[in-house]
This record gives C-alpha cells, sequence and structure tokens, in this order.
C-alpha cells in the first residue's frame, strides 16, 4: 500500500493522534493534515505501515477518521473499557505494538513516532541501542519532551514557523471575509481591531497575531487604505488582496 522505490529507506510509522490532536487545536485552533504528512514521509521513505493510535470516543478526533482512513487501515482504537480510566492508556497500546513491530523489524531501516511524551525514550533508546536502526521523532511545536527530541537519531516539529503563520493566515483572512459581508472595515477594520477579533476568536496571543498580520502586510495580502470613521474622522484600515489570495490558496472566492 506504502511501497515505494526500493532505493529509499524503509520505513514505518506509528502516530499518537491524541497528542496531535489535542495540541493542534489548543495551540493553533487547526485540525491535523495526516495526508499531507503521510505524501511528505513518502518522499523521503519506502513507506511500510502507517499505525494511529487514538481513543476515537472522543467526537473530535472521531470526526477525523474518515480523512485517516484515506492514508492508512491501521487505526487502533485505545479507548479503556475500564471506568478507572487511565489518561496514558494510548501510551500503553502504542508501546506495545513499537516493541514488538521492534523485534520483528529486521528489515526496516527507520522507525518513525509522532508524539510528544517523554514515556517514550525508553522504546526510542531500545531502536537505537539494540536494534541498530534509526528512529525519528515528529512532535507538535511547544509540546514536544525536549529529552524526547534529543535521543532521537533525528526529530521535527510541527508546524514550523511558516506553518503557523499560515494557520494565522487563515483565520485572519476568515475575518476580512466577515468584514466584507457586514460590511464592517470602517467601524472594525483597523490593525488592532483586527487583531483582537481573531486572538479572541483563535483563542491566540494578540502578539503572535501582530506579527502574522505584519508579515501579510510585507507579503502584499495585506493593503493599508483611508476610509472615514463613524465620527467622521479619517482612519487608517486594512484590506485584503483577494486575487492574491485566491492565487495562493488562502481565500477561495464563495
Amino acid at each position: 500500500m506504502f511501497r515505494k522505490k526500493q532505493s529509499l529507506p524503509r520505513a514505518i510509522a506509528f502516530v499518537d493522534f491524541e497528542h496531535w490532536y489535542i495540541s493542534m487545536e489548543r495551540q493553533y485552533s487547526v485540525k491535523p493534515d495526516v495526508k499531507a504528512w503521510a505524501n511528505s514521509l513518502k518522499e523521503q521513505y519506502d513507506l511500510v505501515e502507517i499505525s494511529i493510535f487514538a481513543d476515537f470516543s472522543n467526537p473530535g478526533m472521531r470526526a477525523e477518521l474518515e480523512k485517516i482512513r484515506d492514508v492508512t487501515n491501521f487505526i487502533i482504537d485505545t479507548k479503556n473499557p475500564s471506568e478507572h480510566y487511565k489518561k496514558d492508556f494510548t501510551d500503553f497500546i502504542m508501546l506495545d505494538h513499537i516493541y514488538q513491530r521492534a523485534m520483528m523489524g529486521k528489515d526496516i531501516d527507520t522507525f518513525i513516532i509522532f508524539t510528544g511524551d517523554g514515556h517514550f525514550n525508553s522504546v526510542v533508546r531500545f531502536i537505537i541501542n539494540q536494534c541498530r536502526k534509526k528512529v525519528g521523532i515528529y512532535g507538535v511545536t511547544n509540546a514536544t519532551s525536549s529529552q524526547l527530541k534529543h535521543s532521537a537519531s533525528w526529530y521535527k516539529e510541527i508546524p514550523s514557523d511558516t506553518e503557523i503563520y499560515k494557520t494565522y493566515y487563515k483565520l485572519i483572512v476568515e475575518t476580512f471575509d466577515y468584514l466584507t459581508v457586514h460590511r464592517e472595515f470602517e467601524k472594525n477594520g483597523t490593525f488592532d481591531k483586527i487583531v483582537a477579533r481573531v486572538s479572541q476568536k483563535g483563542k491566540i496571543e494578540k502578539k503572535a497575531v501582530s506579527s502574522a498580520l505584519e508579515q501579510m502586510l510585507n507579503e502584499g495580502y495585506v493593503y493599508k487604505a483611508s476610509a472615514v470613521g463613524e465620527k467622521g474622522k479619517k482612519i487608517n484600515i486594512l484590506k485584503p488582496n483577494w486575487e492574491l489570495l485566491a492565487r495562493d490558496g488562502l481565500w477561495t472566492q464563495p
């Protein structure tokens, strides 16, 4: 299913989807893009298998199942049937699968583990030191154990700074859409008011939104314009460059 050219190193991936989903939602107000992530891996590896682990009784994660099935059928629901729920039950199940595959995976060159939890330090060291294989760690930015990252052969955090900005861009564009539909640019189209609105809606620090909006100005996605405010005074507002936003996939015309 995931076989690629034999010249590429063979890899197997294990994904703690709870870490990915919850961390992305809390910090960046976006959902994981499993397909894009898998496609990027397949450019570098002969990806033999991807296994996804999560308690899919969570409504938000359950809603992502259709997208996950577009990528892999190796989906392990880790819901604990016990009424005494253990928070790290997913970790235990995932670790068991990784250890078993490490013992049998003589044909695998690289084990890729997507998690932010320090509980995985031991299995990373085991695979590298005992199995003589490489281990790559993927984790969500600002939600991944430093010890885990530095015990691996390599690590990568997502989203990158560029990807984070693009996430904020989309939230800012949604605000421009709202201001356009409701004709509120003269009332709420100033830099500070846009920042405040996006910050509140996305639960993002104003400083981060402000930096992203400045970057959009620098890249030409947004431009400054003059308008007359509610009290008849001249004010500076921001306007979107819809043509450029559409060209770069940041806005789709309704």
